[in-house]
């Protein structure tokens, strides 16, 4: 799948999309300037790190505490803050953490937030496949 068609797809339930080569398909989505996308890298470890990432690369407000709800009341703001048709697109280069908590928590509070996103907003997740 393409930037452009996962772009214009209508997402009736949240994926996680997986592509032959998550640089490419950054590249062409952010050619589209209603997309916003963060490139999650292979150097991506820790919570911490992460958590980070997403707050320098979103803007989030200065009181963004690095925690999960945090992270998550932030990106629902984020999102609901889109222009109209706007989409957040988040790009792994690997999938942060393996198995475990954190990475359960990550993509639960991913999923969630694509499911209840906005009118004309869409959250998509890519990662390698």
């Amino acid at each position: 799948m393409t930037a452009d068609e996962a772009s214009s797809a209508d997402h009736p339930t949240p994926e996680i999309l997986p592509v032959e080569d998550p640089r490419a398909f950054a590249a062409e989505a952010r050619t589209n300037p209603r997309n916003r996308v963060v490139w999650v890298p292979r150097s991506v470890r820790s919570k911490d790190t992460l958590l980070r990432l997403f707050a320098d690369a979103l803007h989030f407000p200065r009181y963004f505490r690095r925690n999960w709800d945090a992270f998550e009341e932030s990106l629902r703001e984020y999102l609901a803050s889109l222009p109209e048709h706007g989409a957040l697109i988040i790009v792994h280069e690997h999938v942060p953490f393996g198995e475990g908590e954190n990475h359960t928590t990550y993509f639960e509070i991913l999923l969630s937030a694509a499911a209840n996103r906005t009118d004309g907003h869409s959250l998509q997740i890519v990662v390698p496949g």
